[in-house]
């Protein structure tokens, strides 16, 4: 496990010691607090005085007194609100509650158990003081008389009253709208939802038992063996034994009747209390806010995109069909167990390059510094090593940076100044070895990149409220920097900037760059096709009710419908579907925020990736304003104009073929 923790003070330069690795480059300061391993003083991780974040903990913070969640803190911002108070509302519950999101990330970071369950009572002290605001009738009924006053509504900035129309939607899909008994009625649905969440999602994982007669002896020592009865925890999409993808499938998927009865009944307490709360169905009720806005354009979206991508899966298929027919020719029909082996054997093979061949080039210090370069020209952020003050960071290999899980988000302060943000980015990656510093794969490589995308989100964010700083806004659009970052990282323009063998010094040859965008595009259109079907299922799951079909009824439809490879009888795949609990009905987000990525690289950065004007109109219509303003003002503002559902789903499919090595070789 590696981390960064990125803080937008500026505090200083690299005031560590850096001890020599045998490697022949010379790194700038922020590769170098990756790839060389500091010397001298040992950081202090578990002094009994440990500052994260700028808040002190201690061990012993467990065994302190908490207040009530309806203490005298609680009560006066409960009394001040209900005064009409709005501004005060709006900053006093961010200074007060938004701090679950510190101890939420100690609950999952920290190494000592002690921390961890003080954070975690933290997190449930402070949930249970924001479910009582949530549920509080006088506090709703003066937000809404607020809004509902045009006078006053028209005084608030832009900002303000996006906020407070969301505080208003919070209350309102809780059911504090409504009468005493349809809100008892409204909570008891919402506490079964939880657990029946909380069920469904553990189900997922579950392994499945299978007695080993039933299988070939061969494949028998691809499971786990207990007893009399082989033990199957996964697909095993990658297994080159045909009969092995089979089995993992047949058996990791077979119905689990608790399983099936509890996502039944999770998607039915879904659709009454969207019911409820008055919406035609929980897609309707998920949606709103959204880029998309209603089920009927994500649909219109999915089948539109569906419809571009039939000819291109297909042919996709037939190149899979191939490939398996040469390895396999008594057996060569194309089944859902077979796509992620096949496609990675054919990528491959038009790829040419061992994929550990990059590894040196992409070392973790080298890949940091081309994010510093990128950065600096196309946003005008540098990147600074920073000493972490003792007891400031949790393990040894975190690295202090100035400038996701976002920490503290940016809020303009009671008193006019800005609250900077404190971000976060952890990442599983490879340790170290004696001789050579951390060195990521191609896939690692953009996934940082990703994760950065994320990162400046949160630290460009210049809003006024910390509820909708950086990532804090809808889930269409929440990816959209990420997925943008991950083109600048197949970009061999920008990649030659940093891409240097850790020992040599030599830069990554631009064929390898070639090779592995070539790759990528290989079999694409049926991973994305896959993706549409998934999105598709969550849509219609979340639709309305009753639906008069078991929900494998319908994803059997589904997948006719969308994806083109034929239901295996006896299997139940939507029981592994753990989005359902995180991503209902938003399923789809993804594939919107690659269509407006793919559509801000090719108008703004696909002939310039480092151009300044385009960073900073990206920087000002799209990062500063998190979820402060509708997702589609902020597309509009960038692109000059509103997109259309065709507009997204083109980008989509000319994603398939565009790479930046396509570009340079025409304008040679």
């Amino acid at each position: 496990m590696r981390g960064a923790m990125l803080c937008a003070r500026r505090l200083g330069g690299l005031r560590a010691r850096l001890g020599a690795r045998q490697v022949s480059t010379s790194w700038s300061p922020v590769g170098a607090a990756f790839n060389v391993r500091p010397q001298g003083r040992r950081l202090d991780l578990f002094g009994e005085r440990q500052v994260r974040f700028g808040v002190s903990l201690t061990p012993r913070s467990a065994e302190r007194p908490r207040p009530a969640p309806g203490g005298p803190r609680s009560a006066l911002f409960e009394t001040r609100v209900c005064s009409f108070e709005l501004t005060w509302c709006l900053y006093s519950k961010e200074t007060d509650f938004c701090k679950v999101k510190l101890a939420d990330f100690v609950r999952i970071a920290h190494p000592e158990a002690a921390f961890r369950e003080a954070a975690e009572e933290a997190c449930r002290s402070i949930g249970t003081a924001v479910e009582k605001l949530n549920t509080n009738v006088e506090l709703y009924q003066s937000l809404q008389k607020l809004l509902a006053d045009e006078r006053l509504a028209d005084s608030l900035d832009p900002e303000t009253r996006r906020v407070a129309e969301l505080f208003l939607f919070d209350f309102e899909i809780s059911g504090i709208h409504l009468d005493n008994d349809k809100r008892r009625r409204a909570v008891d649905l919402n506490v079964k939802i939880l657990d029946l969440s909380s069920t469904f999602l553990m189900g997922t994982n579950l392994p499945v038992k299978a007695e080993k007669h039933l299988l070939p002896e061969r494949v028998w020592h691809h499971f786990e063996v207990a007893g009399d009865h082989v033990v199957v925890d996964g697909l095993r999409a990658e297994a080159p034994d045909d009969l092995v993808r089979e089995a993992a499938y047949k058996i990791f998927l077979y119905p689990n009747a608790g399983q099936l009865k509890c996502l039944e009944e999770l998607l039915s307490n879904r659709d009454l209390l969207a019911k409820l709360v008055g919406y035609e169905s929980f897609s309707h009720r998920a949606l709103q806010g959204t880029m998309a806005r209603s089920p009927e354009t994500v649909m219109q979206f999915l089948e539109k995109l569906s419809d571009k991508l039939s000819e291109r899966t297909m042919k996709d298929f037939e190149m899979m069909r191939g490939m398996k027919m040469k390895l396999n020719p008594q057996n060569s029909e194309l089944m859902p167990w077979d796509p992620p082996y096949y496609s990675s054997l054919i990528r491959a093979e038009r790829s040419s390059v061992e994929p550990g061949a990059y590894g040196p080039f992409f070392s973790l210090g080298a890949c940091m510094d081309g994010l510093d370069v990128l950065l600096g020209r196309l946003l005008g952020v540098s990147l600074r090593v920073q000493q972490p003050a003792p007891g400031e960071v949790w393990a040894q290999d975190v690295r202090k940076l100035d400038c996701h899980f976002t920490i503290r988000g940016g809020r303009v302060r009671e008193d006019g100044s800005y609250q900077l943000p404190v971000v976060v980015l952890m990442l599983n990656l490879p340790q170290p070895s004696r001789d050579s510093p951390t060195l990521l794969t191609p896939g690692m490589m953009e996934n940082l990149f990703h994760e950065m995308g994320h990162a400046m989100h949160s630290m460009l964010g210049r809003t006024r409220y910390q509820h909708v700083t950086g990532t804090r806004c809808p889930t269409d659009f929440a990816e959209v920097p990420s997925i943008l970052m991950e083109y600048f990282a197949a970009d061999y323009r920008v990649v030659q900037q940093f891409a240097r063998h850790y020992q040599t010094g030599q830069s990554l040859p631009r064929s390898m760059v070639s090779r592995l965008c070539e790759s990528k595009k290989v079999c694409a259109a049926a991973d994305m096709q896959l993706q549409v079907f998934y999105a598709a299922l969550d849509q219609l799951y979340h639709g309305p009710h009753p639906r008069g079909r078991c929900t494998t009824d319908v994803l059997r439809a589904t997948q006719e419908r969308f994806y083109g490879l034929p239901y295996v009888p006896g299997t139940a795949w939507q029981l592994r579907f753990s989005h359902l609990v995180g991503y209902g009905a938003k399923y789809y987000s993804y594939l919107m925020s690659r269509a407006v990525a793919s559509m801000v690289w090719r108008e703004c950065f696909l002939q310039d990736p480092f151009n300044r004007a385009a960073g900073e109109r990206y920087r000002r219509e799209m990062l500063a304003h998190g979820g402060g303003k509708e997702p589609l003002l902020m597309v509009e503002g960038m692109l000059q104009k509103r997109p259309s559902i065709d507009d997204f789903v083109n980008a989509l499919v000319c994603d398939l073929d565009l790479d930046a090595e396509s570009f340079l070789a025409d304008s040679e």
